[in-house]
């Protein structure tokens, strides 16, 4: 291999897209192209990734992949989290050195965590 595969795309499972859709909007302010979709709904994350929310009648939390989503204020998303929808998962945690971390489920259960790098 030449060069190592970045990521490039990301699908996240929802029992109700439309929820989900807004779930992510309001917490991470995630565009999507059709927010009202029912099926399937892409999205794009500003200079990061984009993927796409995809319509599934049930949802198997965990999974052993976790996907995380760099913010500015570990905390900060965590509340948002709540406030649409989400749980916390784990509070804000340090990794020494480096930065913080957290996890949070969405509105069906999805794991996914949180990551702030330490920039002082």
């Amino acid at each position: 291999m030449s060069r190592p595969g970045p990521l490039c795309y990301v699908e996240i499972g929802a029992t109700n897209v439309v929820r989900t859709a807004k779930f992510y909007n309001a917490v991470f302010g995630w565009e999507f192209a059709d927010i009202s979709a029912t099926a399937y709904s892409t999205f794009g994350t500003g200079d990061g990734i984009g993927g796409g929310l995809y319509r599934t009648d049930k949802i198997k939390p965990g999974g052993g992949i976790i996907i995380y989503i760099a913010v500015d204020d570990i905390t900060a998303a965590l509340d948002r989290v709540t406030a649409a929808g989400g749980k916390m998962l784990v509070p804000k945690s340090e990794i020494p050195g480096t930065g913080w971390y957290g996890h949070f489920a969405d509105p069906d259960g999805n794991h996914l965590g949180l990551f702030c790098l330490r920039t002082a």
